[in-house]
């Protein structure tokens, strides 16, 4: 993949406190922990004296020690401790440090020779007046079909019947699909509430809608009223983590309204649950045919339903940026 040398978040900024956190970067394992100042440090999940999993050791005064023999690592890698020896500081490191920041609420890591620029965050809504949460999940799936799932509207029907649509209540409603500076999205429009219980319980007034992709790995859902208020913004980093599997930080942007926001949060998160457990299911079912065909071509098949799943293949596949006219065109969802 192209973009395996840009930024991938890989935890949840508060997830990292005073102990390390074990995670994987397109199968690299990893440890994160909190080096001096309390900034971000990244390194190999690995002592190089015995091998054994710095995760499983102790932050100490913004360093790394190891859980068997007690070697203490820095930020960059430098060996500072080695019980029972006289040993100073080591001048060259002894582990890869590996680039890392903090940005949007999420720790970023980069495996690539030279650092990055500024991670692709999400633009704050125009709406400030939001309740937001956070909800993680890992699937076993590509990141191509975990971003084109979360984008495509038409599975809504049946993987989540009643929930979010029904089959038998579709809309007639224009998309316009367009090409983005780092990704695409398609705006819908003319559509009203959605049929299913999460709409009719949470939404007011449907104006317009978007659903968006951004390199290397952003999925995003953004409903606004008539009036161009917000409504519902979900925003999902895709990470590839290893051995196949996805690693989802999700984060819920509400307006805020009447309802407190911890009572919205907690039946929000429930409902939202309900959809990834679902999504999870048939995502992990597509992936174990996948491997029960692995003789037969991979190549999926495309309809003219499938508005940002050819263009999401190609962005991840080129990393570069989209090339072709806008087109509109209306569609039953």
């Amino acid at each position: 993949m192209s973009q395996v040398n840009g930024w991938w978040p890989v935890a949840l900024s508060h997830e990292l406190r005073n102990a390390p956190l074990a995670r994987q970067l397109f199968g690299l394992p990893l440890v994160l922990f909190r080096g001096e100042g309390g900034d971000v440090a990244a390194l190999p999940d690995r002592c190089p004296h015995r091998f054994a999993p710095l995760s499983a050791g102790k932050v100490r005064d913004g360093q790394i020690e190891c859980p068997y023999h007690g070697w203490r690592f820095a930020a960059d890698g430098r060996c500072t401790r080695v019980p029972g020896t006289k040993l100073a500081t080591c001048s060259k490191p002894l582990l890869d440090s590996w680039h890392s920041c903090e940005a949007d609420g999420l720790v970023w890591v980069s495996l690539g020779p030279e650092r990055p620029q500024t991670p692709p965050t999400a633009p704050a809504p125009q709406q400030q007046d939001l309740d937001t949460f956070w909800m993680t999940d890992q699937v076993q799936c590509s990141l191509q079909d975990a971003a084109e799932n979360f984008l495509d509207g038409f599975h809504t029907h049946f993987v989540h019947a009643g929930w979010i649509r029904h089959d038998r209540q579709r809309q007639k409603l224009s998309v316009r699909v367009r090409a983005l500076a780092d990704g695409v999205e398609a705006v819908y429009s003319e559509e009203g509430k959605q049929s299913g219980l999460i709409s009719r319980w949470f939404e007011g007034e449907r104006g317009v809608s978007m659903g968006r992709f951004r390199l290397p790995g952003l999925a995003e859902i953004e409903y606004r009223d008539a009036r161009g208020g917000l409504n519902l913004l979900v925003s999902a980093w895709m990470t590839p983590d290893g051995d196949g599997q996805v690693r989802l930080f999700a984060r819920i942007a509400t307006t805020r309204g009447v309802l407190p926001g911890l009572l919205k949060r907690l039946v929000l998160r429930r409902l939202f649950r309900v959809i990834l457990r679902q999504d999870r299911q048939i995502l992990e079912r597509v992936s174990a045919n996948r491997v029960r065909f692995h003789t037969t071509p991979a190549t999926p098949l495309d309809g003219p339903q499938d508005l940002l799943g050819p263009s999401i293949r190609q962005l991840l596949e080129h990393g570069q940026p989209l090339v072709f006219a806008e087109r509109e065109l209306e569609i039953w969802l």
